[in-house]
């Protein structure tokens, strides 16, 4: 069994069904516009064939238009089957991506900058993955170091003689180390 398989395909499944309903109503659409061209190009005409053992002459539009719909729908059912697996495939390389992302946003956005967003080489939004990694190391090492400065200071507060205004100083690393408190880094 390959590492790191995904078992589960419908990951986010209204991007999943909105991308698979509207490709089929692009190919739907396309296949009107189709017909209704041949149609518009064939006006005017006329088809002789034999048919039964007899010559039939008869406009051209109306005489493929019964297997050009038979044809429309046997092929736009073969394609719509196959596009099912083929989408459920390839909506499952993003959906699966975008569900990895919004996971590891949602862990950031409640403090954690230690996460990182890992995908599987197979998926899409690689470039977003490395884009987003870059900017929560770039994040947790500037926070990591504003922590640092701040245990600094108090260290060296510490060694001064208190006065009135060194309390206010304590005070108020001790509001930054809170609000710092609630944030996770890998350092």
């Amino acid at each position: 069994m390959r590492k790191n398989k995904r078992k589960n395909y419908f990951i986010k499944r209204s991007f999943q069904y909105n991308f698979f309903i509207k490709f089929a109503l692009l190919l739907f659409v396309e296949a009107v516009l189709i017909a209704a061209l041949f149609l518009f190009i064939s006006r005017g005409t006329l088809t002789t064939a034999y048919s039964s053992g007899g010559l039939v002459i008869q406009k051209t539009g109306a005489y493929f238009l019964y297997d050009f719909i038979l044809i429309t729908f046997a092929a736009g059912l073969s394609i719509g089957i196959a596009g099912i697996f083929v989408f459920m495939y390839l909506t499952h390389r993003i959906g699966g991506a975008l569900y990895k992302i919004e996971k590891t946003l949602e862990l950031v956005a409640n403090g954690d900058f230690s996460q990182r967003v890992h995908l599987r080489d197979t998926d899409q939004l690689q470039d977003l993955k490395d884009i987003l990694n870059q900017l929560l190391e770039n994040t947790d090492k500037q926070v990591s170091r504003i922590r640092s400065d701040v245990e600094e200071l108090e260290l060296f507060i510490g060694t001064i003689p208190t006065t009135s205004d060194t309390e206010d100083l304590k005070t108020l690393i001790s509001r930054v180390k809170m609000s710092l408190k609630d944030i996770t880094t890998a350092d």
